[in-house]
């Protein structure tokens, strides 16, 4: 009796697996006054590229360098910055006499993307029309000239993503984080040293004397690095007088870019619409802010599919629905980036709020739905179900298609594997997937329904 039930339980899913045509598989359960029908079907999905303009500026990994891949062309990753200073610090009085050494800035990265040892010149401009506002939502494609002319250079600095004076044993070691440094001149020093005691009251007071930074790289194509902090920092010392001696003391006072002021990624793709061989058999997926592909969901045709089978006195469920994106393997000569690990199917008409927002999607949401990558099979998968069914069951008049945009996505859990953010990717990234026309296999949705 309990291998009865199992089979019962299984037919479905061998009835969806099974079908791969237009035609649909269908049974009828008995008895004559309780009848269960099941169906299976696949249908259709429409695809097109959509060319990506802008994803929020304030992002977690902040992207700076160059990079240019033969299939999407020239990514650009810039970055303006303010700096928080120690609220309320004083320095020792003049009795002391406190004299400033030097002004360093430090930019952090444990990873990077490109070559390991091209040539890459960092150029640091200082903000000298305004400062970001804190309240402000910025966007990837900001206007830099808003922030400043470039008049006022504090200085470059030529690097290699691997710092080629360092041993292999000491980059391997634990404790060591690649880190950029430029020594600020002696003029830019004295600056900083000499700032108001009221600069220091508040960040609002410090941006008013320091606006912040436009960091951008003025040479290299083959590198962009991965920033995960950036501070500037005082180097001085003084004296006191200890036991009738005079006693050095050194120390220093940290500014750093962190949440209490603003850090915004300008991201360009100048080339993309150009570079991109567009063609009906695939639809192209770039980040971060690059290209993402558009598609039709046939909610429609589904309905009409549903209702032409089952009588609508029935009461109709959508068991299962599911999506497949196939990825195309591609030859390295054509593109070195690596595939996005998930993408986000969402509603063409909330990608705006998620862009905002950084929306998290729910188990059971209409909105937007995760899908992974498989590197087994190379494709991903998403569960619409439940995402199509006020679609398909409640709304009697929506015989259209569904307007939907597929994501790359940075998605962060906690230590119980819960997911807690839900970013757009802003990492470079890139994969071609199979379009809804494609003669190998198209992109499709393989359903199930049943009426009782």
């Amino acid at each position: 009796m309990r291998k009865i039930s199992y089979l019962f339980l299984l037919l479905p899913l061998f009835l969806l697996l099974a079908c791969d045509n237009d035609e649909g598989t269908g049974l009828i359960i008995q008895p004559e006054k309780d009848k269960i029908s099941v169906y299976a079907d696949t249908v259709g999905v429409t695809s097109s590229d959509f060319f990506v303009e802008k994803i929020s500026a304030q992002i977690d990994t902040l992207l700076l360098g160059e990079y240019y891949d033969a299939k999407f062309g020239l990514t650009k990753g810039e970055i303006i910055v303010q700096l928080a200073p120690p609220v309320d610090y004083e320095f020792p009085p003049e009795a002391n006499n406190p004299q400033p050494d030097s002004l360093v800035l430090y930019m952090y990265y444990r990873t990077w993307f490109g070559l390991s040892n091209t040539p890459l010149e960092i150029s640091i401009y200082e903000l000298n029309k305004k400062t970001p506002d804190y309240s402000t939502t910025y966007y990837t494609n900001l206007d830099v000239s808003e922030f400043t002319d470039k008049s006022v250079m504090m200085g470059k600095k030529l690097i290699t993503s691997v710092d080629q004076t360092l041993t292999d044993s000491a980059r391997k070691r634990s404790t060591y984080v690649p880190t950029v440094r430029y020594k600020c001149t002696p003029e830019q020093t004295a600056r900083f040293f000499n700032l108001p005691k009221e600069a220091y009251a508040s960040e609002k007071n410090f941006c008013q004397h320091f606006k912040g930074m436009y960091i951008t790289t003025t040479y290299g194509s083959s590198t962009v690095l991965h920033l995960s902090g950036i501070e500037m920092k005082l180097f001085y010392h003084y004296t006191y007088n200890k036991n009738g001696k005079d006693t050095v003391v050194n120390t220093s006072i940290i500014y750093p870019a962190n949440s209490e002021v603003r850090q915004l990624n300008k991201l360009s793709h100048p080339e993309i619409e150009t570079t991109v061989k567009l063609c009906d058999s695939v639809n192209y997926i770039k980040s971060a802010a690059g290209m993402y592909p558009r598609l039709q969901l046939p909610v429609g045709e589904m309905r009409k599919r549903i209702f032409n089978r089952i009588d609508t006195n029935k009461i109709v469920s959508i068991n299962s629905a599911v999506l497949t994106v196939e990825a195309v393997k591609h030859s390295s000569l054509e593109s070195a980036l690596p595939v996005p690990d998930a993408l986000m199917l969402i509603r063409e008409s909330q990608i705006d709020d998620f862009i905002d927002k950084n929306r998290i999607p729910g188990t059971k949401d209409t909105t937007a739905v995760l899908g992974y990558y498989n590197s087994v099979n190379g494709s991903y998968m998403f569960d619409l179900a439940y995402f199509l069914d006020k679609e398909i069951m409640t709304d009697s008049y929506n015989f259209t298609e569904l307007n939907v945009l597929l994501v790359p996505v940075n998605v962060s859990v906690n230590s119980s594997y819960q997911i807690i953010g839900v970013k757009a990717q802003s990492k470079i990234q890139g994969v071609a997937v199979r379009s809804g026309k494609n003669s190998v296999s198209r992109m499709k949705i393989r359903f199930m329904y049943s009426g009782f």
